[in-house]
């Protein structure tokens, strides 16, 4: 089996020879492992030019992927291009007409466009359609011709790409974070209209996003649907945007996971309940442990993730090994991938990237040299 069968059959847990790996790289990791190389003076100059040129971004992922041996990789529609100046280790947004500045480069969180006036929150039902209808319309058709040519570059190997937050993160960029948590107990109706329209405009960009021949979706939250939301409201609101999005695609072949990193152990029965077909990324800097996921939650769906952050960040090879090791132990041998327990951060080094790669391209867990 081919990596792309490797990783399909898990995530259908099915048996296959070895444990697959997807380790959740983005390119801003990359950049710091090629910098130099590449001749650029650091990672922040290789950075400006992906800002500016964001056909860059794919090259990077490709290439990191193909360097360690990774099985599967995330492959996301590609941001507009903007032009950045450079202060100090700050990267400034400005306007290509005018020259004035209209924001920031995040270098330390992803590399996200921060827009020094953000769009205001959104009032009304009509208010939030239209903002969504933007979102939708966001995937054009050259950004999905992109991606088609990205994933052609790697035709062996499992594509994953998201188009966007279906509940709480992008509620909160709606309506503003203090706002949205007091929507939950002061407007549950319009909060529940407003996370539909989501859904069908998440559904529509995935829609977009199948004609680029990608193996799955990859949808979710970042901690706010597990750590700042109640297990209740997660039930009232996510749950059910959740079932009608993968419901959706029910029939359609495409494989989906589901991200909620932090301390997802109060919820990850009813992530298993949402129709995806695995469940990540078992932060363990959230209190979650694989093999507490394993007997809950491991015989409905296949389990993605569960090794530290905080130890691919700043441990040693020998660390990461020991711990990947325990991980596929404890999730495997059928059902599970081998993954970082969120984004692997973008100070790891190549060394203990790959050490997490080789536990499960090379079978170490079972001992196997």
């Amino acid at each position: 089996m081919n990596s792309r069968e490797l990783m399909a059959a898990a995530m259908r847990r099915e048996p296959a020879e070895r444990i697959p790996t997807m380790p959740q790289i983005w390119f801003d990791q990359a950049l710091r492992v090629y910098a130099e190389a590449d001749g650029a003076r650091d990672w922040t100059e290789s950075l400006a030019r992906c800002i500016e040129a964001p056909e860059l971004i794919y090259d990077y992922v490709i290439r990191i992927v193909q360097d360690t041996g990774c099985d599967g990789l995330r492959l996301f529609v590609l941001p507009d291009p903007m032009r950045v100046v450079r202060l100090g280790d700050d990267l400034i947004v400005v306007d290509r007409e005018t020259d004035d500045r209209i924001g920031r480069i995040d270098v330390m969180g992803g590399a996200a466009f921060v827009p020094d006036r953000p769009a205001p929150p959104v009032a009304s039902l009509r208010e939030a359609r239209v903002r969504l209808d933007a979102l939708a319309k966001g995937v054009t058709d050259e950004k999905i011709e992109a991606l088609r040519h990205a994933r052609a570059r790697v035709p062996d190997r499992f594509v994953a790409s998201a188009p966007g937050g279906i509940t709480v993160n992008t509620y909160m960029n709606l309506r503003g974070s203090a706002q949205a948590m007091a929507d939950f107990v002061e407007r549950p109706d319009f909060v529940a209209a407003v996370f539909d329209m989501q859904v069908e405009a998440m559904i529509r960009r995935s829609e977009a996003l199948l004609a680029a021949g990608i193996d799955t979706l990859y949808i979710g939250d970042a901690a706010a649907s597990a750590s700042v939301i109640s297990p209740k409201h997660f039930a009232r609101f996510c749950l059910p945007a959740y079932r009608k999005f993968c419901d959706h695609f029910k029939h359609t072949g495409i494989l989906i996971y589901i991200h909620v990193c932090g301390n997802s152990n109060p919820i990850l029965e009813m992530l298993a309940d949402t129709g995806a077909h695995a469940v990540e990324p078992l932060d363990p800097l959230g209190g979650v442990s694989v093999a507490d996921a394993k007997r809950r939650i491991g015989g409905r769906v296949a389990l993605m993730g569960g090794v530290s952050t905080l130890a691919l960040a700043h441990g040693t090879p020998e660390e990461i090994t020991a711990e990947a090791i325990r991980t596929c132990w404890e999730g495997g041998p059928v059902g599970y991938i081998l993954a970082a327990g969120d984004m692997v951060p973008p100070v790891t080094s190549l060394a203990n990237l790959q050490a997490m790669v080789d536990v499960a391209r090379k079978s170490l867990w079972r001992g196997e040299k």
